[in-house]
């Protein structure tokens, strides 16, 4: 008995054999959710029972930072643990390409025998590619479009005013803001949260041998804000608790408004109702996201593929919510750069013990550790190129010496460092200002320190930090026996957009760039 009990005990110790399966990963983002609108994150009013079970299984990293709060630059980051002036997508524009040979986390795993699939956004330039997805179930034009997106089934389903509001739900109809309010006449089921989860779900059903790679990824909590009965009527305006307008937030707002600035008017709320009633539909999209999320989760259950998935939750940025007065994203302040972040192992896997005891993580991290986290956890061989750093030794609580910090760019710099965040001018000479502040003492940012003699010391080392950080830039990841695929490189031709090459591309997919051009032109400028 003795002598069993030891080599069982031997066996656990022992690393994962090449001839045994390799666990699967389903990877779910949201699009601008901010970090506090989880129950588990403490917020009072919204209703996440499912991301709260799943926190609850897994860890969840409560001081989690994108690199870079806005779409593209944010998943390129997520998607190749390198940061955004390094792989060089820097804005959400159609130009912004990566330098060539960023091998992305796909590229990886479909060399190493996965199965890869994408149900959702993307947002990778030149945007006809599959970028390495076996199967692509787009919202609209992304993808080689060899599956039917969403768009096509409403379209087909409910005819070509199939996203035009109910006559009279716009609430603000004049507003640049509010006119995002109003309802749909379809039923939950067509909206696209849950078309998408039914995707995801018919990939997981499938008896396949391989392991998978799902990425799962909602444009929800995104603008527009109309939502499908029962999320539209979830949420109460008058019982929301919302932030205080700021005087300066309604002199700025009155000013762009008054000389038609559209891109900064949208970008500021000045009118309390307005706030109570964005806030409400928005958090209706983050219930929406939950059941969904929860259908998933039960279906992993019941099919027993939890017991060997690794289940990843996060968001490539957050969204302002009225913090300063502001909307959308693409600043340095908590509600924007600050994001959920849940991962949860398979649940008969090696590293379920340390992952899945439902603990809170305090310690600051960066979206670009979710990376060689996930690859540690599916025993591949981290390669060199990769900025972040594992979350493992951290969640165990065996890391001596963690970081604990965070760097962020945008039109700003973004430093986390312990309690103390700098934010400061991403040009020399920019107009803005320097802003510290003590996060443990003044977690809403309203107290800037920057200026007082006693921080000069810290803001100095601060921004010396930024700097080196700055001028850090490693090589392309390289991967052992992987010849990086031709999609992760991109002629001259293409990277102008003044060239002929471009313009004939724009020519050859005209629906395409006509389709995406409602959805991204929005989302560059918030």
């Amino acid at each position: 008995m003795g002598r069993l009990l030891l080599a069982s005990v031997l066996v656990c110790l022992l690393p994962f054999s090449s001839s045994q399966a390799q666990d699967n990963l389903l990877f779910i983002m949201t699009d601008e959710m901010k970090w506090n609108v989880m129950g588990v994150a403490g917020h009072p009013v919204v209703k996440t029972p499912n991301l709260d079970r799943l926190a609850s299984e897994g860890t969840y990293y409560k001081t989690a930072y994108t690199v870079a709060p806005i779409c593209s630059p944010s998943r390129r980051s997520f998607f190749t643990s390198r940061y955004t002036h390094v792989h060089g997508v820097i804005d959400n524009s159609k130009q912004a390409l990566a330098n060539d040979g960023e091998v992305d986390l796909q590229t990886i795993l479909k060399h190493q025998g996965y199965r890869t699939a994408i149900s959702g956004k993307l947002h990778f330039y030149p945007e006809w590619h599959d970028w390495g997805f076996d199967e692509f179930w787009a919202r609209s034009s992304e993808g080689p479009n060899r599956l039917e997106t969403y768009r096509q089934y409403m379209v087909a389903k409910h005819g070509d005013d199939a996203f035009k509001p109910i006559k009279g739900s716009v609430t603000y109809p004049k507003d640049p803001l509010g006119h995002d309010l109003g309802r749909y006449r379809f039923g939950k089921e067509d909206f696209e949260t849950y078309w998408l989860t039914d995707k995801a779900l018919d990939y997981l059903a499938r008896k396949e041998k391989k392991p998978f790679f799902l990425f799962l990824s909602y444009n929800e909590p995104h603008s527009p804000y109309m939502v499908t009965e029962p999320y539209a009527s979830m949420y109460d305006p008058k019982t929301l608790p919302v932030p205080v307008i700021p005087a300066s937030a309604k002199a700025e707002r009155k000013v762009a408004l008054e000389k038609k600035i559209k891109g900064k008017s949208r970008h500021l709320i000045d009118d309390e109702q307005m706030m109570r009633d964005l806030t409400a539909q928005y958090l209706g999209h983050v219930s929406n996201v939950d059941d969904n999320v929860g259908r998933v989760l039960s279906y992993l259950d019941s099919s027993g593929l939890a017991d060997n998935t690794i289940v990843v939750f996060t968001a490539d940025h957050g969204n302002m919510l009225g913090d300063h007065g502001k909307w959308f994203k693409g600043v340095m302040h908590e509600g924007s750069s600050r994001i959920p972040l849940i991962i949860r192992a398979g649940k008969h896997t090696r590293y379920a013990k340390v992952m899945n005891r439902g603990r809170v993580v305090e310690q600051v991290v960066e979206s670009i550790d979710v990376m060689p986290t996930l690859l540690e956890m599916l025993d591949i061989k981290a390669p060199r190129g990769m900025q972040g750093e594992s979350l493992l030794s951290l969640t165990a609580g065996e890391a001596r010496n963690w970081k604990n910090r965070a760097f962020s760019q945008r039109s700003d710099f973004m430093f986390r460092e312990g309690d103390f965040k700098l934010i400061m001018p991403a040009k020399a000479g920019k107009k803005g200002k320097l802003e510290l502040y003590h996060l443990a003492n003044d977690p809403l940012e309203n107290h800037n320190l920057a200026g007082m003699t006693e921080y000069q010391a810290k803001v100095k080392s601060m921004q010396q930090s930024i700097h080196a950080w700055q001028a850090d830039k490693p090589a392309p990841i390289r991967v052992e026996g992987l010849t990086p695929p031709e999609h992760l490189f991109n002629s001259e031709l293409l990277r102008n957009k003044h060239s002929q090459s471009f313009k004939a591309m724009m020519f050859n997919h005209p629906k395409r760039f006509k389709d995406e051009s409602k959805t991204v032109k929005s989302s560059a400028g918030e």
